[in-house]
């Protein structure tokens, strides 16, 4: 599951997991994990504005390095302080596409995560870091959500005629208040998470100019080479290599990790 030879590797990387879910609990597991097991890839973490504002949570993030998903910040900590970016690209958006299954694993199942930022494949390519995709199955399944956002288009009309769709409502102030806004609930209706079986996977990594090589900007990491203003067919491309790569991922290992019927949707 994991390539040795590629996470002891010097140069600059962005890890990049799905799902978020409604709270990202499997990000402070993956914490753990990596200052343990793999250092060479231990970096800082970036969250919402609001969730670095908010007390207590921020005095936690801060303790475990991190700091706001801003662009420049972003650019100054992988160029200059030289550090690797661990981020849950879906943010606010894929906090309202979890749902919670309550049917046996081997039932087919439909999980949404929302992969196509165009952003961070532009942050990647400024900065010469590779991508490393990673999948946490069962990440979902810890708490229930009361109002989530269904992608099926047919459902969307038929929502859209007949009731008030307070899910998206939600994910509209969310997205506006830069932070997610979400009623849920876990074991006995509180906010105790259940204990569901995760299983991470990390995929080899995606290089955003193949075959090249140069130094950061002191020195001190490898990256691709740099491209200051990407065009949006190198936006683009990278992009379908980045969401692909997460599709292979998932099939690759979902029968493994317990959901053979499982189905991915990448939006």
């Amino acid at each position: 599951m994991l390539n040795t030879k590629e996470t002891k590797c010097d140069h600059l990387s962005i890890i990049a997991m799905h799902p978020h879910a409604i709270l990202p609990l499997h990000g402070f597991i993956w914490g753990a994990i990596c200052h343990q097991l793999l250092p060479d890839l231990y970096g800082t973490g970036c969250a919402t504005e609001i969730a670095m504002r908010l007390p207590v949570l921020r005095h936690v993030l801060h303790y475990l390095s991190t700091r706001p998903a801003d662009k420049k910040g972003l650019l100054h900590m992988l160029q200059i302080k030289e550090e690797n970016l661990f981020i849950l690209p879906g943010g606010v958006a894929e906090i309202f596409y979890s749902r919670r299954r309550n049917q046996p694993d081997s039932l087919p199942f439909t999980q949404t995560i929302k992969a196509r930022r165009y952003g961070l494949m532009k942050l990647s390519l400024q900065t010469g870091a590779r991508i490393f995709p990673a999948f946490v199955f069962g990440a979902s399944d810890m708490l229930d959500q009361l109002f989530h956002v269904e992608q099926n288009d047919a459902s969307k009309e038929k929502d859209a005629k007949t009731s008030f769709d307070v899910g998206r409502m939600m994910q509209s102030i969310s997205r506006k208040l830069k932070g997610g806004i979400a009623l849920y609930y876990g074991q006995y209706y509180l906010p105790i998470p259940h204990t569901p079986k995760l299983s991470m996977v990390l995929g080899d990594p995606i290089y955003p100019v193949e075959n090249t090589f140069e130094r950061n900007v002191n020195g001190n990491k490898l990256t691709c080479k740099r491209i200051a203003n990407p065009t949006d067919a190198q936006v683009n491309e990278l992009m379908d290599r980045y969401v692909n790569a997460l599709q292979c991922l998932f099939e690759q290992y979902k029968v493994e990790a317990g959901y053979p019927n499982d189905t991915l949707v990448i939006t």
